[in-house]
């Protein structure tokens, strides 16, 4: 079997995909970033590393380069990684005999009515899609304008994989960030965005005790965001309230932190900070949206609450610090079904099993 798979700066999974899927298939090849933090691993794995930058769904240059390297390695599999890679897979290898195939990482954005989709994820040329989470499969298969839908054949799930050794990291020092020495730390990661709840997430901030001692971390571009600003600056204890900016050692902060707390309102996929905080035994709250359900098991392995519901996240906040024994649990058994159900090597098996499907089905 001839892989080309092309992404664009790929985190640590699908680097990992990457570099066990070549061990599988009999010609492997990556376009890929080489300004990705990652790249090297790559390189240093001996993979066939094709140098590509994609600055739109419409880069003429990097979809003739894709053309030019489809054609010349005649692969069987082409599988993009990211909305512009697939808009320009589909343009570059339309009329080539390869299965095409493309990654969808959340459970929005995608319409029959947005011209968009059509270049991307509802071209009927795409042979196939793999979703990180079933949330985000049960999503596009819910995508439908009078007759048109996507065939349920033709979406499948597999879980992005991670190894927990590579969050064998130690805890960052948040003396750093202004946050005193004996506080109990709550620690949200998010970008500026409104999907994300850091505006629920501040109300429930305000509903705790004061005995708890509670000093949230917001960590991320959510810095940037005016009304989460002005709201931080008017929570009943403000100077609790600390902002890290876009950090590096996002999972050194999990470490350090005492609750993980993602208030998304819509949007996630599988999210990639609860499994990280999940790798080094930080507890987590969470809102139900998306796929994060198949990652905390409420009761289980962490505290899940509606969306959008601030007297429900202060609910479960003050619950999980209140019994720190169970709380300790949960989190050990998150740890636990994270190694065993979302592993590196599992997923890079389901993701070869799903080529041959796709390349079975080809007429």
């Amino acid at each position: 079997m001839k892989v080309l798979c092309i992404t664009d700066c790929a985190d640590r999974a699908e680097t990992e995909l990457f570099i066990r899927l070549s061990r599988q298939a009999g010609n492997f090849a990556v376009m890929s970033n080489p300004g990705g933090r990652y790249h090297g691993l790559l390189l240093d794995a001996g993979l066939e590393v094709i140098p590509l930058q994609i600055h739109s769904r419409l880069d003429r240059q990097a979809t003739a380069l894709i053309r030019e390297t489809v054609y010349a390695g005649d692969y069987d599999i082409v599988h993009a990684f990211n909305s512009r890679a697939v808009s320009c897979m589909l343009r570059a290898a339309k009329d080539h005999r390869a299965r095409l195939l493309a990654y969808r990482g959340v459970t929005t954005g995608v319409s029959y009515t947005k011209p968009e989709a059509w270049t991307t994820f509802l071209n009927p040329r795409l042979d196939g899609i793999m979703c990180v989470a079933e949330a985000i499969r049960q999503a596009l298969l819910s995508v439908r304008l009078l007759w048109l839908h996507l065939p349920a054949a033709k979406v499948t799930t597999i879980h992005k994989g991670h190894e927990l050794a590579w969050y064998d990291v130690e805890p960052a020092s948040l003396g750093e960030f202004g946050v005193p020495a004996g506080a109990t730390t709550l620690c949200c990661i998010s970008r500026d965005s409104a999907k994300k709840g850091t505006l629920t997430l501040l109300e429930a901030f305000d509903a705790l005790p004061d005995e708890l001692n509670c000093h949230l971390l917001l960590v991320g571009s959510v810095d940037r965001n005016a009304k989460v600003r002005a709201r931080s600056a008017h929570c009943r204890h403000p100077e609790r309230v600390h902002f890290a900016g876009y950090r590096n050692d996002v999972t050194n902060i999990l470490r350090a932190a005492d609750l993980l707390v993602s208030p998304s309102a819509s949007g996630e996929g599988l999210p990639r900070v609860v499994i990280e905080a999940m790798c080094v035994d930080t507890p987590v709250v969470a809102t139900d949206t998306g796929g994060t359900r198949e990652l905390v098991l409420d009761g289980e392995t962490g505290l899940l609450v509606p969306p959008r519901n601030a007297p429900a996240l202060a609910a479960a906040i003050n619950a999980a610090l209140a019994d720190r024994d169970a709380t300790r649990r949960r989190a050990a058994a998150a740890r636990e079904r994270i190694g065993r159900e979302f592993n590196a090597g599992q997923t890079a098996a389901n993701t070869f099993a799903w080529y041959q499907e796709r390349l079975a089905s080809a007429p």
